[in-house]
């Protein structure tokens, strides 16, 4: 069990003697015992023997009714714990994986390395697989190595009194909004492999120029034909009284809420701030529309509507077949996780944080300036735990109260405030380098998982509305999160593509 927790085990179940049929399998086992114990490189696989007959320390035995002596099983590495707030109780016993050749698996080495997540040859020296997944950790774009501009170099110079917010101009934080270095953009989409060389592995953003402007969505989709379509289809909403969605505050401001204590705090690392959940609304589309054309109108005002994070396919499925899904590079990347619609008034500001998922980000209406981080000094974003709150609306007197402290915490979310930095509490945060990554109305993003990213959206002129749509698929890049110091690593699924 001790061993699991910093490596995959592998074991040959020993008992009285070999069986003879088994010879090869057991030739096999000695090899990899062998690479294990050479090698001047740890590689993560600890190989060694167990009595079939030993028991695990809860009393289980280690044969479950299916192993034989002479089988050679596998426990996987245990997985790191990052919910230190209400942490999963410790494995009592581990269940093997078989190796058994003639149901399928080619080789020992080979079965190795896909359940250890490993890229070895049967000689030990790195496969074929391996030198490219090296390669790929190698090359990842770094903004720094394209810009000498650091945040604290491009936010407003009145924003350095030592400890203390400064009020700004949110739409005009930067003093110099040029001197940020922008994505690379794309008048035309580059071919799969072109795409997955120069953008996927590398993990770098990318913008495709106006690709949406023959997608049936971009033309159709206008307020009256939604209105039409999914008028009394019953939603939920959010509301927020700045336009700030998913924003963080100081807990003391929430003095006069209900409270629901946490299991943990002693490791929150913020524990004097909270998340600020926008107030959940539930209504039909046609009463969200009114509120977002009577925002746009003036006859609503003080706060803004938006219909966030909401899924196509579970709300308005009828509109997927208006997206040109099978243009962004189909069967590239995999599992496809959500398919959301973005609608708001245009007023509202999406907070400093990374979502665990490759994205297309695809801007149907109106802008987003989107400034983006890399994930690679994730220590300067303050990755960790931070405690929910949820305000709630009272829609006769239209007034936001704090009214809940959640006990949960969110692990994406960064404690920085982006428009009013406090640089003396998180000065670490002035030495990262921004990406100025805005979309216009056709454009589509491509934003690689783990980009730590903030969005202002701004309305069309015209319709007075800001819609985007986007596609959240399997990462190639994965990492433990929350977990600062934890690098990106490709993620084993996409293996094939090494």
């Amino acid at each position: 069990m001790q061993r699991a927790k910093s490596s995959c085990v592998v074991a040959h179940l020993t008992g009285e003697c070999i069986d003879p049929d088994e010879k090869d399998e057991f030739d096999e086992f000695l090899n990899l015992r062998n690479i294990s114990r050479t090698l001047s490189e740890d590689i993560g696989v600890f190989v060694g023997y167990i009595g079939i007959s030993e028991k695990w320390a809860d009393e289980t035995p280690i044969n479950n009714g299916e192993l034989d002596v002479g089988d050679v099983v596998l426990f996987k590495k245990m997985k790191k714990e990052t919910d230190f707030l209400d942490p999963s109780p410790q494995p009592t016993h581990l269940d093997p994986i078989v190796y058994k050749r003639k149901e399928g698996h080619k080789s020992l080495i080979d079965f190795v390395n896909i359940e250890c997540e490993i890229y070895i040859t049967e000689n030990g020296s790195l496969s074929e697989q391996g030198v490219h997944r090296e390669e790929i950790l190698r090359e990842r774009f770094h903004v720094k190595n394209i810009s000498n501009v650091k945040f604290k170099d491009a936010f407003h110079s009145n924003c350095f009194t030592e400890g203390e917010f400064c009020e700004v101009n949110r739409n005009n934080i930067y003093q110099d909004e040029e001197k940020l270095p922008e994505c690379e953009k794309l008048e035309s989409l580059p071919s799969k492999d072109e795409f997955f060389h120069k953008f996927v592995k590398k993990s770098k953003p990318v913008i495709f120029k106006s690709i949406l402007r023959d997608w049936p969505a971009f033309t159709k989709w206008s307020n009256a034909y939604l209105r039409e379509t999914f008028g009394q289809k019953h939603i939920r909403f959010q509301m927020s009284p700045n336009g700030d969605y998913e924003g963080v505050e100081p807990l003391s401001l929430w003095e006069n809420a209900i409270r629901d204590e946490l299991v943990n705090t002693d490791n929150l690392p913020f524990p004097d701030l909270v998340l600020v959940r926008p107030a959940p609304v539930n209504g039909t589309f046609s009463i969200f529309l009114d509120i977002i054309e009577g925002l746009s109108k003036g006859t609503l005002t003080n706060f803004s509507a938006y219909f966030q994070y909401s899924s196509i396919p579970e709300y308005l499925p009828e509109l997927e077949k208006d997206l040109r899904e099978d243009l962004l590079f189909p069967g590239l990347l995999i599992n496809r996780q959500e398919l959301n619609i973005w609608l708001s008034d245009g007023h509202t500001r999406g907070k400093l944080h990374f979502d665990d998922y490759e994205n297309f980000l695809c801007q149907i209406s109106g802008k987003k300036e989107v400034i983006m981080f890399d994930p690679n000094n994730n220590h300067q974003l303050y990755e960790g735990h931070l405690q929910e709150a949820t305000l709630n609306l009272n829609w006769t007197t239209k007034s936001f109260h704090r009214r809940h402290v959640n006990n949960v915490t969110n692990a994406v979310m960064s404690p920085v405030n982006m428009v009013k930095p406090d640089f003396s509490r998180f000065p670490l945060f002035g030495e990262t380098y921004p990406l100025n990554c805005t979309l216009e109305e056709g454009d589509v993003l491509y934003m690689p998982s783990f980009w730590w990213h903030e969005v202002q959206s701004f309305p069309n002129v015209t319709a007075r509305r800001n819609l985007a749509v986007n596609f959240w698929y399997e990462p190639f890049f994965s990492k433990d999160h929350p977990c600062p110091e934890c690098p990106l690593d490709v993620n084993p699924k996409y293996r094939h593509l090494l």
